[in-house]
């Protein structure tokens, strides 16, 4: 399930006075108002005219539609053509980027800054995706996901901005969503039962009892309680809050859930009429579809229907800069996953940089940023990671330009308080150093050269992730056509370090030396802090509810009663535009696979349009290592490749491949069996890419790196060893129904449990008691079995994706690169799955909000129930869960989805709930008994749509043919399971319904990630392992 997106951001402390023009009876056009406010305050540049000798279709300085093209340009780097545009009347800026992609983008973006911490931005981001004028259905937003093939479909609240950006392959798709969004930002419909549902709301505990205790509910409300339950949200929240106080960043745009309660819908309503207006607004397309036809859309719709207002009442000014750096101290939660208490302690110094729109300054910066901290030969990693007292690197640290005023981070992790004052001893010895002895010219190459390799790497989702790094600056009035010119920025920053051999010394003494706007963040576990926030949260709800007379009381019964009716009313969907069957009846375009056995290595070749760059899989088959060694391969796959080998020490080896490849990675692949998962394999996969011109060296690193792996600095392993397990410690609840249903899985079957075991949350203590049990001495020569009984062409299957023009060369430094490893004795090639008895299990964290899941075995990939399965679990998501857990119940999010191992699974995401949740889970039967006439061709087609954008999504030229690769599912395989998804009846739909939920199953596994409640086994009348 899609659930929508949210940035943790800030806003202000400090109001200040705001510009806004009066309206008129007589339109004036933008540049007029402009003209006329000009003598009052700084308005937006003129948008440069760069001219371009490339023929193109349209003009600068012609109108299109009501757009007045003003800027035309064409991006080598990236094969585009930019075509600027602005709305005649409204002013609204229409960046337009042609290009040669399927994958189409559109995005309505708005420059929004708050001043309080309610999440007004954020809950306005909800409503506005909850009807409109044209479209006046509850939630079309949800509807729209199993309507469309989208490939991506969102919302997003940033720290000054509120993004509605899609993506879409399909044209008809396209222009649907088009309709959808532009009628959602401009003309929604704000109902108040929708601000209750999810912003906030005073609710009976029992709805139906007036005279039970009142609670607050609120999707929102819910979601920040568990975005502020990740500690190092928190910080970089923090961070950016006392970084820049003075505007808009110095409170949270997301809400603080203390705060969100604080908020109106009649503030809601205004902040909408403010800062949603057109000439407030940005519009993004991107892709190959007909630009006229969204044009003559927007202008005729919407823009030619409002008249233009001056927009510099949003912009945000430059944070003063502190004559005196700052010292800030916050507490966080206990973590109890985390480190050990008197280490979970984060520092971190902040300096400011300049402003986001100096684009080339913004650039260099970014790069000597990434000079000083990534790697073993950058002076922070040296300095502060390899002296081995901190968990590494915290999530904060690096170069942040997502505000007006860009600033650099450096933070570590899991340290002791006495610490703190090593910390920054190190840090002003390291900048000072550096100034003294300067960077050795190979590592500042082999950064730049992995921005360069980034240039010529095609990714699927190329326009969306234009569009997320260009928001801040085009948000900030910045030139994003200027900034895409890479190449341009590269060259001149060579040419300014050629000029002067000090040049980043220079940049390092007036951004970290002489610079007084520099913050110092610690933060520290506080074993009251949970306790804390729910005192806060009572002491909050008391005052609400003593303010309240009879006549408020009754309206909140009321509210509720209504609230609970509107929920469960079936709304009227045909007003919803939908694709046909003829929209979607052809599956994607396939390139041709072929496999070759080469020097006893089965080897699959993909020629593709790959824009010089030849990519390489290596798959070693592990299943016959012992489970001692099984449970160390994800930690031997985070090390193996940052020790050296025999010929190159660990410094030397990452400057060649950063200087040669994108990097050389592994991970473990786990694959069940797709035609019967009555077995599993094991295996590592190495992956790597490199420019055709850099290919010979790309395998001789590969040879060198598994031939001569070298593990002998226990030193540095006992470091990596410690890092690793710190960072897996982070970020669990961000991604807590992940592990929740991993953990309901492994309940499931040996397979299952083994995968939670190594990527799971059973991970975690697995590491941290592993390391406690066993010196490093041993763990090393462990790591050193496991690497050589892998690396081996008798267990090693390849891939190759290269260019049509490229792929004879690929293939002989292939060849040779196989030449030199060495056959062992081929290892059982699976494990038999064997499936477990019905057991529950609750990890208890001290979190405020629940991640729950239960999963069971219903049926293998290839057999004729999984793709009717997965078209069920579209339905199920849609109708069932979303409107009972997520509307009715409060969660963030929920759903159900069937894995290629054959585990149907439900899950919910930020849930006030736990057993209330597994009981929804429970009823499904029950519920689809009652919905079963009500199962119809379109309700059915719909859910099929849901299916098919997944199936159907775009795929980079390097990971073409990765299916047949892992899973040995073959393209005829892949249009047979996609032909059986679009002929799917109602039939039988209902047959898989019987055959699957009637009876409970026979191996289902039940797990929550959530609070302590001790109320749990009383409320299921189950018998649950607790595991704290």
């Amino acid at each position: 399930m899609l659930t929508r997106l949210q940035c943790l951001t800030a806003a202000v402390r400090t109001k200040r006075p705001i510009v806004q023009c009066a309206r008129r009876n007589s339109k004036l056009t933008f540049d007029e108002v402009l003209n006329k406010e000009k003598s009052k305050t700084t308005l937006q540049a003129e948008l440069p005219y760069i001219m371009t000798h490339r023929k193109y279709k349209y003009s600068e300085g012609k109108v299109y539609h009501g757009f007045e093209c003003k800027r035309i340009e064409y991006i080598p780097d990236f094969e585009l053509t930019s075509c600027t545009l602005r709305h005649v009347g409204t002013g609204t800026e229409f960046w337009y980027i042609d290009r040669n992609d399927t994958n189409n983008v559109f995005s309505i973006n708005f420059r929004t800054t708050p001043f309080d911490s309610t999440g007004l931005p954020h809950i306005l981001e909800h409503l506005a995706l909850c009807g409109s004028k044209n479209f006046p259905v509850r939630d079309p937003f949800f509807k729209m996901l199993n309507r469309s093939v989208a490939t991506f479909m969102n919302a997003m609240t940033g720290p000054d901005y509120t993004l509605y950006p899609f993506s879409t392959m399909n044209e008809a798709d396209f222009r649907n969503l088009q309709k959808i969004y532009l009628d959602a930002v401009f003309r929604p419909n704000l109902d108040y039962l929708d601000f209750l549902q999810e912003g906030w709301r005073l609710e009976h505990k029992e709805l139906n009892n007036q005279k039970s205790d009142l609670i607050i509910k609120g999707v929102v409300y819910n979601e920040m309680k568990g975005a502020f339950s990740e500690n190092s949200q928190v910080f970089m929240q923090n961070l950016l809050n006392n970084m820049l106080p003075d505007h808009t960043y110095g409170y949270v745009s997301g809400g603080n859930p203390l705060e969100i309660p604080k908020l109106t819908h009649d503030d809601l309503v205004k902040f909408h009429k403010k800062y949603y207006h057109p000439s407030n607004a940005r519009i993004f397309c991107y892709g190959s579809f007909d630009l006229m036809r969204t044009l003559e859309l927007v202008d005729k719709k919407y823009l030619s229907q409002h008249e233009a207002i001056n927009n510099s009442y949003s912009r945000i000014p430059s944070q003063l800069r502190w004559s005196r750096p700052r010292n800030v101290h916050i507490p966080s939660r206990l973590d109890n996953m985390g480190a050990s208490f008197n280490r979970q302690n984060q520092i971190a110094i902040a300096l400011m940089m300049c402003d986001i729109t100096d684009i080339q300054e913004s650039f260099e910066l970014n790069v000597l940023c990434e000079v000083l901290i990534r790697g073993p030969n950058s002076a922070f990693y040296q300095s502060l990671i390899e002296p081995n007292f901190s968990g590494g690197y915290n999530q904060s640290t690096g170069y942040s330009s997502d505000c007006k005023d860009t600033y650099f981070v450096v933070g570590l992790q899991d340290l002791k308080v006495e610490d703190f004052k090593k910390f920054n001893d190190l840090f002003d010895k390291t900048v000072l150093k550096t100034i003294k002895e300067g960077f050795e010219s190979q590592h500042i190459e082999s950064v730049l050269h992995n921005l360069e390799l980034s240039l010529k790497h095609q990714s699927p989702h190329f326009g969306n992730a234009l569009l997320f790094n260009s928001t801040a600056l085009w948000n900030h009035e910045g030139d994003v056509v200027s900034s895409l010119r890479v190449s341009e920025m590269i060259a001149k920053l060579r040419s300014n370090l050629k000029d002067s051999k000090n040049y980043f010394q220079g940049k390092i003494e007036q951004y970290m030396v002489n610079n007084t706007h520099k913050l110092t963040l610690t933060m520290s576990p506080d074993e009251m802090y949970e306790e804390n926030f729910k005192q806060a949260e009572k002491d909050m709800l008391k005052q609400k509810v003593s303010a309240l007379d009879s006549v408020n009381l009754e309206e909140i019964y009321q509210n509720g009663i209504k609230l609970e009716k509107s929920q469960k009313t079936i709304h009227n969907t045909d007003v919803l535009p939908c694709l046909s069957i003829a929209d979607v009846k052809d599956p994607p375009n396939l390139p041709k696979i072929e496999t070759n056995t080469i020097q006893n290595v089965l080897t699959q070749l993909c020629k593709v349009p790959t824009n010089e760059i030849t990519y390489l899989k290596c798959l070693f088959n592990i299943t016959g290592l012992t489970q001692d060694e099984v449970m160390l391969v994800p930690l031997f796959c985070n090390v193996i490749n940052d020790m050296g080998t025999q010929k190159h020490d660990f410094r030397t080896f990452d400057k060649l491949i950063l200087s040669k490849t994108a990097g050389i990675d592994f991970k473990l692949n786990f694959v069940e069996n797709v035609k019967d998962a009555k077995s599993y394999r094991l295996g590592l996969m190495m992956t790597t890419y490199a420019l055709d011109k850099n290919v010979p060296d790309m395998f001789g690193l590969c040879q060198e790196l598994l031939l001569n792996f070298r593990l002998e600095d226990t030193g540095r392993l006992k470091m990596l060893v410690e890092n690793y397990i710190s960072n897996i410690s982070v970020g669990i609840t961000s991604s807590g129904h992940i592990y929740a249903m991993l953990s309901a899985s492994g309940l499931v079957s040996d397979a299952a449990k083994l995968k939670s075991l190594l990527s799971g949350v059973d991970h975690i203590d697995f590491m941290k008691n592993y390391l406690q049990q066993n010196n490093i001495e041993k763990i090393c020569d462990k790591l050193k079995a496991i690497g050589k009984k892998v690396f081996n062409k008798s267990n090693m299957r390849s891939a190759i994706n290269s260019s049509d023009s490229y792929h004879a060369s690929a293939m002989h430094h292939y060849e040779c690169f196989l030449e030199k490893l060495p056959m062992f004795e081929k290892t059982k090639s699976s494990n038999e799955i064997k499936l477990l008895e019905p057991s529950l299990q609750h990890y208890v964290m001290n979190i405020p909000v629940n991640y729950c899941a239960k999963s069971f075995f219903a049926a293998p990939y290839l057999h004729e129930d999984h793709p009717v399965l997965r078209v069920l679990a579209k339905f199920v998501s849609a109708k069932y869960l979303l409107p009972v857990v997520r509307e009715q119940n409060g969660a963030y999010g929920a759903g159900a989805k069937i894995g290629s191992d054959g585990l149907f699974s439900f899950f919910s995401y930020r849930d006030p709930h736990s057993a209330k949740t597994l009981n929804a889970f429970d009823n499904t039967y029950e519920w689809l008994l009652t919905e079963n006439a009500n199962i119809d061709q379109q309700t059915l087609f719909e859910a099929k749509l849901g299916v098919l954008q997944q199936l159907d999504s775009p795929i980079a030229p390097g990971n073409v043919g990765i299916d047949y690769f892992l899973y040995e599912v073959s393209q005829e395989m892949f249009v047979k399971y996609r032909s059986r998804v679009l002929s799917v009846t109602v039939d039988e739909l209902r047959n898989v319904i019987h055959r699957y939920f009637k009876e409970e199953p026979a191996h289902f596994g039940k797990c929550i990630l959530g609070p302590a409640n001790d109320k749990l086994e009383q409320e299921t009348k189950l018998k649950w392992k607790v595991i704290s």
